[in-house]
């Protein structure tokens, strides 16, 4: 038995244990040596590959890169605050009184307060004569309103108090029986146009604001517009004095000023 296991071993070495030579060795070595060098350089590139791309995406992800400014921010300075004008600015060409027959009022919404005022508005007290009535002046009434008189009747001096922003109070220059002074004051009377009545003087009431803006010239002297909030003081056959804005009826009514001397103090 030992001998027939002794024959079958050396029968499967001949057919399986051949040594290989020292060139076969090599060469299967080299052969190894060139599948390892080949993976180890494709497992870099592609680890290469991979770390570019993680860092283009860092990148992108990341804050935006600083750029170098071109020069100093520019900057703007604010706008000069507008000095509130202290009289108006005429619709057509000034004139000093030179031209005779010039037109009267015309339709149309007067132009805004000037820089200039000849008027001498807070210093001086006027008597205010509408242009189209042959007499009479604009007087606040003992009762209150604000009517055109021919004669004397309730107070028809007033100051043109600057307010700032092209406004005015209009306050009468003498105060009346009690001692009082008062100021124009816009009054409705519901479904009835606006009137103006006499009030105490408050400088912060919306109401008391007037604008006052050259219209044209009459008879050689300056015409003026006088309004409160796009209300315009126009006379009215029926009614009297009255406000109306200009798109429910034309500018038919301008005024003169007529000095009365100095404005008094206080």
């Amino acid at each position: 038995m030992l001998d027939d296991a002794l024959r079958g071993l050396a029968r499967h070495a001949g057919q399986t244990g051949r040594l290989a030579t020292v060139a076969e060795v090599r060469r299967r070595g080299d052969h190894r040596r060139r599948r390892r060098h080949v993976a180890t350089a494709a497992v870099g590139v592609v680890v290469l590959g991979a770390l570019g791309t993680g860092f283009a995406v860092a990148r992108l992800a990341g804050p935006p890169q600083a750029t170098v400014p071109v020069g100093p921010p520019a900057t703007t300075s604010a706008p000069p605050t507008a000095t509130p004008s202290t009289g108006p600015t005429p619709r057509t060409p000034a004139t000093d009184g030179s031209t005779s027959g010039a037109t009267g009022a015309t339709p149309g919404t007067p132009q805004g307060s000037a820089t200039a005022d000849p008027l001498r508005l807070g210093q001086r007290r006027y008597a205010l004569v509408r242009s189209a009535a042959a007499e009479g002046a604009v007087s606040l009434l003992d009762d209150g309103r604000l009517g055109e008189v021919d004669g004397d009747e309730g107070r028809s001096l007033f100051v043109f108090v600057p307010q700032g922003s092209g406004t005015y109070l209009v306050r009468t220059a003498e105060p009346d029986a009690d001692g009082d002074l008062a100021c124009w004051q816009v009054r409705s009377s519901g479904s009835q146009p606006l009137t103006v009545a006499g009030a105490p003087c408050e400088p912060t009431e919306p109401r008391q604001l007037f604008s006052i803006a050259v219209d044209g010239t009459a008879g050689g002297q300056r015409t003026y517009a006088i309004s409160n909030n796009s209300a315009y003081l126009q006379f009215s056959s029926r009614r009297g004095l009255i406000l109306e804005e200009l798109g429910d009826a034309p500018l038919t009514t301008v005024f003169r000023f007529v000095d009365n001397g100095p404005a008094p103090q206080g």
